[in-house]
C-alpha cells in the first residue's frame, strides 16, 4: 500500500482535488497532511485578511491552490504493484 497526499479546494460543483505526494509509511503522510493544513490556513488567515486572492506558495505543495473554500489535504490509500520494480 501507498499513500498519497492529496490536496482539495472548491465546493461540491467546482471541487478540485490533486496528488501532492506519495508515502510508504502512513505516519510520514500524516505528518505531510498536518504540515500542508497549517501552511494552508495560514495563507488563508493572511488572504482574509487582506481581502485579496491568496499568495505564497505553499513549501507542502508547491502547486497548491485555493479558492472561496480554502484548502485542505487528505490521505487516499493506494495498492502499489511491486512486480513492477
Amino acid at each position: 500500500m501507498i499513500y498519497v497526499v492529496m490536496g482539495v479546494t472548491g465546493g461540491s460543483l467546482d471541487n478540485l482535488e490533486w496528488p501532492v505526494r506519495a508515502y510508504r509509511d502512513i505516519r510520514l503522510a500524516e505528518q505531510h497532511v498536518t504540515n500542508a493544513i497549517e501552511y494552508a490556513n495560514a495563507i488563508e488567515v493572511q488572504h482574509l485578511k487582506d481581502n485579496k486572492k491568496p499568495l505564497g506558495t505553499n513549501p507542502y505543495d508547491p502547486r497548491m491552490q485555493m479558492d472561496y473554500t480554502g484548502t485542505s489535504y487528505f490521505i487516499m490509500e493506494v495498492e502499489f504493484d511491486e512486480s513492477t520494480l
